[in-house]
């Protein structure tokens, strides 16, 4: 698939790095397998940042590279903007701040360019002209291809596009948000302006952190539900998912799977993916059994009938939401009233 408007080509799914070298995740190793499996299928399109693990994942990376040639056959995502240091600047979407960070992610992850470099959240302190410029320069300097932007609300995005138009700079060419069908917040206004305007859209957590896997259904309502510690990723996940409304949402999901003998991980993707004007879902995996569960669910689409009832579902969810319906990240303050 073409990467919005570029020509750029990019695989239908994008290979998400959050877990390489997370101590909730798994070891170098571990994700050098995946890295390798991933690219062997055909997968050519990786998301990192340089905020993950604080650099260890940019770091696992890096040294994928260094050994398997294999660089110059991917689409090498990554972003700056988050907290990565002690110092008063060391976060943010400055230009003081982009120049330094892409310098560090340069380094640890052994390249001599960034395919497509986010800011991973909008920065309010920051004129978004400064950050568009800062961007530009480096892609004059041809130490970036492509901008993106990720978690922008879609006021911020079209504020960007015009800046960048009425400036003649390089513009954002792909936004990165959550989406799947507990948090479908980014098909009522982002992904109409993203088709309109040719930006690519690659969604993050499309199985909803492993809830729309339905492998948390047996202890969701217990402590043990996401692994949950107070200290751990559990523990944000409980407080982004664990409500009934969603649960629910999810024993219809499972069901329509079991009754059509379909993956429920493909079931999942597949909403999100057959949305016009999606690019590519990103995923992640900790093992390589959970890759391996999640290219054998994609391999084949699900029939027609299943996909009927999952949207049905997906539909059923907005409608019993609230308005405000607990906003998620990349998500503030948007609505789950379907458009007409």
């Amino acid at each position: 698939m073409k990467l919005g408007r570029t020509g750029v080509k990019v695989s239908n799914l994008c290979l998400g790095s959050d877990n390489f070298g997370n101590p909730y995740g798994c070891d170098e190793a571990t994700s050098h397998r995946i890295m390798a499996k991933a690219f062997d299928t055909g997968i050519n399109f990786l998301d990192t940042s340089d905020s993950y693990s604080i650099g260890d994942s940019e770091r696992v990376i890096g040294n994928y590279f260094r050994g398997s040639g294999q660089r110059d056959q991917i689409v090498l995502a990554t972003k700056y903007r988050s907290q990565v240091g002690d110092g008063v600047n060391d976060i943010g979407a400055s230009r003081y701040h982009i120049v330094r960070t892409v310098e560090g992610s340069l380094k640890r992850l052994n390249t001599d360019r960034i395919d497509l470099l986010y800011c991973h959240s909008w920065d309010s302190e920051t004129p978004i002209e400064e950050t568009l410029r800062a961007v530009d320069d480096l892609i004059h300097q041809g130490k970036v291809l492509y901008a993106g932007a990720s978690n922008f609300p879609t006021w911020v995005l079209a504020s960007a596009l015009w800046t960048s138009d009425i400036r003649n700079l390089y513009r954002v060419e792909a936004i990165q948000s959550v989406f799947n069908i507990l948090q479908p917040g980014l098909a009522i206004e982002m992904i109409p302006l993203a088709r309109k305007y040719g930006v690519a859209v690659v969604p993050y957590s499309p199985l909803a952190s492993g809830l729309l896997t339905g492998k948390h259904l047996d202890s969701y309502a217990s402590d043990s539900k996401f692994g949950v510690r107070d200290d751990s990723r559990g523990g944000v996940l409980k407080r982004r998912y664990g409500d009934d409304l969603r649960h629910e949402t999810v024993v219809k999901l499972v069901s329509v799977a079991e009754r059509y003998g379909e993956p429920v991980i493909r079931l999942a993707l597949q909403w999100v993916a057959e949305h016009d004007g999606v690019t590519a879902p990103i995923f992640g995996a900790r093992t390589m059994d959970q890759l391996d569960g999640i290219l054998d669910a994609w391999s084949l689409a699900a029939s027609e009938e299943a996909m009927s009832e999952v949207r049905t579902i997906a539909d059923e969810f907005q409608a019993g939401a609230p308005m405000n319906y607990p906003p998620q990240s990349g998500q503030a303050g948007v609505t789950l009233t379907r458009a007409a």
